[in-house]
This record gives structure tokens, C-alpha cells and sequence, in this order.
């Protein structure tokens, strides 16, 4: 399996995809806003190297379809890892017994292969 391979196969859970950090959604360009460039960075996508982050609700009524490069994600799933206690009950309690938190850890090892 070749890297971009296992990029393809990269799955953000659904429960994580309003976690992550977007750019303001009412600047979006059309590349980005339909997914064939970075949301973030605006690197051109393809089906092999794209992380979907999901459809959602344009600004202007439209549907966006979010993709991200597979830097850009992984930088946006550790800033969420790492701004998640702050907004988290159970990490303030005990932070390894927090769900949400270890599937933003998996998420980002799995960025990382």
C-alpha cells in the first residue's frame, strides 16, 4: 500500500468534525469550498490525498464540501487535542477516561502514518 493509499483510508469520525478549526466559511473560495483544494492551505486535492471533513452549510445556503491536505488536518486535529480540556468536564476530572480526547489522539497517530 503506497502512502497515498493509506491516506485515502483515513476516516474522521463525525463527533470530531466540529472539533476541528476552520478558516471563516464566508471567504471560502470555490476550490476549497467544493474540495478540490486544501481548506486550509488551498494544495489541490485528489481522491488519493484528500481528508474529507464533511459537507456542511454554507454561509450563503449553498452546501460546502470540506477536504483537507493530510499537514493541515493532522495540524488541526492537535490543535483541537490540545484546546478539547479546556472545554471538557471529564478532562478536567480525569483526562484518559475522556472518549472525545482519545479519538482526537487516535486520529492524529493515524495522520501520522
Amino acid at each position: 500500500m503506497t502512502t497515498a493509499d493509506a491516506l485515502a483510508l483515513v476516516d474522521v469520525p463525525a463527533q470530531l468534525l466540529p472539533l476541528l478549526p476552520l478558516p471563516d466559511l464566508d471567504a471560502l473560495p470555490d476550490a476549497r469550498a467544493r474540495g478540490a483544494e486544501c481548506v486550509w492551505s488551498g494544495e489541490a486535492l485528489s481522491t488519493a490525498t484528500a481528508v474529507d471533513l464533511g459537507e456542511r452549510p454554507s454561509p450563503h445556503g449553498t452546501t460546502l464540501f470540506l477536504r483537507g491536505c493530510q499537514p493541515c488536518t493532522l495540524r488541526a486535529v492537535l490543535d483541537a487535542h490540545r484546546a478539547h480540556p479546556g472545554t471538557c468536564e471529564q478532562c478536567t476530572d480525569d483526562p484518559t477516561l475522556c472518549e472525545v480526547r482519545r479519538a482526537l489522539r487516535a486520529l492524529a497517530l493515524e495522520l501520522r502514518r
